[in-house]
């Protein structure tokens, strides 16, 4: 056997195996259910990797076992119609798709592409590790108008700020480009590079300081190949600030810290209907697969990191089963002050901002009296907070920029 067949084998075993117990995992939930009738949703999202390179036919089984087979546990809610229909996402890597794949998804009930752009500029893209150029970028773009609708096409894309060797001046010609495609992406999502341990850029950055990230570093053991400086803190904040100035004065709503919905001719945002959910106050979701993380009635629970230790856990009804209803490995997000923690972080990230009437109902005068405590030099000494009756609201972009900090105060005054 050649080394070719023994990795197709092998990649087609641990479809197999991963497919299988994640329906496995949708049937156990459709068993455990307490709801007499199929389950709700009001978005389906398929992430986690790169699903567009898994077998259609594993999109296919996975989908019927959620919505059509005649054991599926969902449904999508009564209340989407044609012109507002439910949500059903997948992420797409461009170069990893074509016609005919996209018009496959589409037959499931796909309706909207995540775009894993990241850059329109092919060496930043090979910095980054990817494995897509531009070119890519823009075929997909025309396929995905192809099949789903031209300029009514949903579909949103990522973009990452701060990477080593971005300019701001290039920063802002990625901000144009990104405007500039046709059709506009419904949704733009956008991120600052983080420097993490045990990634590339964790090895080759984790001794930069402010100082030295202004010169060139030299990869460990290689010859004489440089590696671009990541952009000065000051540099990364004006990225930030410049996309917030120039989406919003193209149509797009800064909704959330990294979320920019395009608002079409009839006034209507596209919101990611998926994420919105994760930001709201009594936001549930049942997630399925390695790691997965569902918040439902109150209780957070997460899957196993590990293929083998999550094929077993979801291999044994009987101890899946039991595991739920004795909470095994739940996190209790019931009301208490770390729950209330977790809804003032969320909901600070959003445009909308907190409700602190409703924080009254909940947990009472005191806790409203420390959250307004903790943003009073804020609100007084700074343009970063915006406290009207009985909501607040971080300024955009400068008290999105400055969250952490704002949230942080916050948390000291409820501690």
């Amino acid at each position: 056997m050649e080394q070719g067949d023994s990795r197709t084998i092998g990649f087609h075993k641990m479809d197999t195996d991963y497919r299988n117990a994640i329906l496995n995992e949708i049937n156990l939930i459709g068993r455990s259910s307490s709801h007499d009738r199929k389950i709700p949703l009001r978005s389906i999202y398929f992430g986690g990797g790169t699903p567009s390179l898994a077998p259609l036919s594993t999109l296919q089984e996975i989908m019927d076992a959620i919505l059509h087979s005649e054991s599926a546990p969902f449904q999508l809610m009564d209340e989407n119609s044609d012109n507002d229909p439910a949500e059903i996402t997948i992420e797409c890597d461009p170069g990893t798709f074509d016609k005919p794949f996209l018009e496959s998804i589409k037959s499931m009930g796909f309706n909207r592409i995540s775009l894993g752009v990241q850059s329109f500029d092919d060496d930043l893209l090979t910095i980054m590790g990817r494995f897509h150029r531009s070119a890519d970028i823009y075929n997909s773009i025309r396929l995905i108008a192809e099949v789903f609708g031209g300029d009514k096409a949903n579909y949103s894309i990522d973009l990452i700020s701060g990477v080593p060797g971005l300019t701001l001046g290039g920063w802002k010609d990625t901000l144009r480009k990104a405007v500039s495609l046709h059709p506009q992406p419904m949704h733009i999502s956008v991120y600052d590079l983080q420097v993490e341990k045990g990634t590339a850029f964790g090895r080759w950055y984790s001794s930069e300081n402010e100082e030295e990230a202004s010169q060139l570093k030299r990869m460990p053991n290689a010859t004489s190949t440089p590696h671009p400086s990541l952009p000065s803190i000051d540099v990364c904040a004006s990225m930030y600030r410049d996309t917030s100035t120039y989406l919003r004065s193209n149509n797009y709503e800064h909704y959330e810290i990294s979320s920019y919905a395009r608002i079409d001719d009839n006034g209507r945002s596209h919101r990611s209907k998926h994420n919105q959910i994760y930001w709201e106050i009594g936001g549930e979701w049942y997630a399925i697969g390695l790691g997965a993380t569902s918040n439902i009635n109150g209780f957070r629970y997460s899957r196993p990191r590990a293929l083998s230790d999550y094929i077993s856990d979801v291999g044994d009804e009987t101890k899946w089963i039991s595991s739920v209803s004795r909470r095994e490995s739940y996190e209790v997000v019931d009301k208490d002050d770390d729950a209330l923690l977790d809804i003032i972080m969320t909901r600070l990230r959003t445009s909308d901002g907190l409700d602190l009437e409703w924080v009254a109902k909940e947990y009472g005068e005191f806790y409203v009296k420390a959250i307004m405590k903790g943003v009073r030099y804020f609100e007084e000494e700074t343009d970063l907070v915006k406290v009207s009756p009985g909501n607040i609201k971080l300024t955009d972009p400068d008290g999105f920029l400055f969250s952490n900090n704002i949230i942080s105060n916050i948390f000291v005054e409820l501690d």
